[in-house]
């Protein structure tokens, strides 16, 4: 029998872990880690903005390297409400990856 983890078994649990890792290592060796991780920090802002911005605030991540998450405003009232809540954006985000990885959030109007 497998130890059962919430819906998963430990079996799977451990395959999934193993399958992470070769990821990653692939990742690496085709230089294409940094690339992952900056399409996952975008993804995972697209996926939190309606839950810390309200669905009537235009945004969209348009970036992110050297820690730095660059978001495209539709409108000024979109750019400042970016503002207001950056530090909420960062922990969110930071919260979900398990590590401080955003350091900054740069907001342009476009």
């Amino acid at each position: 029998t497998f130890l059962v983890i919430g819906n998963w078994d430990l079996g799977l649990f451990l395959y999934m872990e193993h399958i992470n890792r070769q990821l990653n290592i692939n990742l690496n060796k085709r230089g294409l880690k940094n690339i992952a991780d900056s399409a996952y920090i975008c993804f995972l802002f697209e996926k939190l903005k309606a839950s810390i911005l309200g669905k009537e605030i235009q945004a969209e991540a348009i970036s992110f390297k050297n820690n730095i998450l660059k978001i495209k405003a539709d409108n000024s009232v979109a750019a400042s409400e970016i503002r207001f809540r950056a530090d909420q954006i960062k922990k969110a985000i930071n919260d979900k990856v398990g590590k401080n990885i955003i350091a900054k959030i740069d907001i342009r109007v476009i």
